[in-house]
Parts: C-alpha cells; sequence; structure tokens
C-alpha cells in the first residue's frame, strides 16, 4: 500500500515535452492514495493510480506512479518533488507496438489548489 502523505492535494500545473514550453494546462490530483493527470485522463484515458511517495533528506517529498492507458499499450512513469506549495518533474510516456517502440520525456511544474476547487 502506498504511503498517501500528498492525499488531498491537487496542483495547478503545466506540462510539455523536454526542451519545449510547458504549454498544456493540467490538475494532478492526490486523492485517496491515488493519482490522476486530469488532462491525460480527459485526452487518452489514463486512469486513476496507486502513487508512492518518500521523504528526501532535504525534507522534500518524492512521488512516483507508473499509469497506464486504458485505451491501449502506452504507458506513463511520473517522478515528482514536491516542496511547500510547488511541484516539478517528469514523466515518460512509452507506445510499444508489436512493430515500434516509442518514448518521449515531458516535464512540468505547478503550484498547490484546493483539490475540490481547482
Amino acid at each position: 500500500m502506498p504511503m498517501a502523505s500528498l492525499d488531498g492535494k491537487a496542483f495547478k500545473s503545466k506540462l510539455g515535452p523536454v526542451g519545449k514550453p510547458m504549454d498544456v494546462d493540467d490538475i494532478l490530483v492526490f486523492e485517496d492514495g491515488q493519482f490522476v493527470s486530469e488532462e491525460c485522463e480527459r485526452r487518452c484515458g489514463y486512469a486513476k493510480v496507486d502513487y508512492w511517495v518518500r521523504r528526501a533528506q532535504d525534507g522534500a517529498i518524492e512521488m512516483r506512479a507508473d499509469v497506464p492507458c486504458t485505451e491501449s499499450d502506452a504507458m506513463m512513469h511520473w517522478r515528482g518533488t514536491v516542496r511547500g506549495d510547488n511541484i516539478e518533474g517528469s514523466f515518460t510516456w512509452v507506445n510499444k507496438r508489436w512493430y515500434w517502440d516509442f518514448e518521449k520525456e515531458f516535464w512540468f511544474e505547478g503550484r498547490l489548489v484546493e483539490a475540490d476547487n481547482p
């Protein structure tokens, strides 16, 4: 069972491909031991999943979540760090087909909002 120290928190975020502008708006939600990117859920069918956290030596909270797409064989591997009211990190989007594999790195950053009123 994941440690749920981010439960009840949501972060208004921006994301985009690494090295390019973060121009996609998103809400990252942590609730009941699960994580979801609302934009990825809306666009691609990525569902809520369990997430894991650990406390870093500097007191920050590091999170990880492996999010499968409900509509294909794609997977997103999220890694982020929460310091105070801010989150930042990256995720790898992996899409595997019998004839090719595709991986793309994205980055994100966001600020804490009320989970019930983003």
